[in-house]
């Protein structure tokens, strides 16, 4: 069953988009006026991680990169999403993610920035990675089971949720996810016995099946 994809693809160049376009506008005008060029760079916001103890206790908050640098224990939201026909959304990271890039994943997933718990990361990242709204991400987030997990990439406490799309385009974030599509557990099944994986999406995978095994 052939999945449904969309790709966004909007380019604006207006000053609402591009911040920096102001600037720009104002250096080609008065270009003639200096004789070195200038050099404009766009700042962004360093991203804090929320980190914990071994008993999931927050002790304080690290940038991002220096939690996935010297693996600090931190705290990760996992959604598995299914459709009304109970398949479930595989998706493939982006080569540019500074984890697993380039795994495929049965999860839609993200770290616990500070200030936030693990719904409203769980919410967050919906939104950002297919495009579903942070009021119908939470509405509609189910909470299965909190879990610790470490390999060689990942140190974390995670918080694993379901979430039914109702239906509709999928919007991808390009950034994050190459692509991403329903597919029925038994071509999941294949897909996971040929292809490589993220270890913790395929781990929460096992401990749902053992949850839904045991009622």
């Amino acid at each position: 069953m052939k999945a449904q994809l969309l790709h966004q693809r909007e380019v604006c160049t207006s000053a609402r988009c591009n911040p920096i376009a102001p600037f720009q506008q104002v250096h080609r005008r008065h270009a003639h006026h200096t004789s070195r060029p200038v050099t404009l760079r766009a700042t962004r916001t360093p991203e804090y991680c929320v980190i914990v103890d071994e008993h999931n206790r927050v002790v304080g908050a690290e940038p991002r990169d220096d939690t996935v640098r010297n693996r600090l224990l931190g705290r990760g939201s996992y959604v598995l999403v299914t459709n009304d026909r109970g398949e479930l959304l595989v998706s493939k990271r982006s080569a540019n993610k500074d984890v697993y890039s380039g795994h495929w994943d049965v999860v839609i997933a993200g770290v616990v920035r500070a200030g936030e718990e693990y719904e409203d990361t769980a919410a967050r990242e919906l939104s950002e990675e297919i495009g579903v709204s942070e009021a119908a991400a939470r509405a509609g987030l189910r909470r299965l089971f909190v879990f610790p997990y470490q390999d060689s990439s990942c140190h974390v406490w995670g918080c694993a949720f379901t979430f039914a799309h109702g239906g509709g385009q999928l919007r991808l974030q390009e950034e994050e996810v190459d692509w991403a599509g329903f597919r029925s557990w038994e071509q999941v099944d294949r897909m996971l016995s040929e292809e490589r994986f993220t270890p913790v999406g395929k781990h929460i995978l096992q401990l749902y099946r053992q949850e839904q095994q045991q009622g």
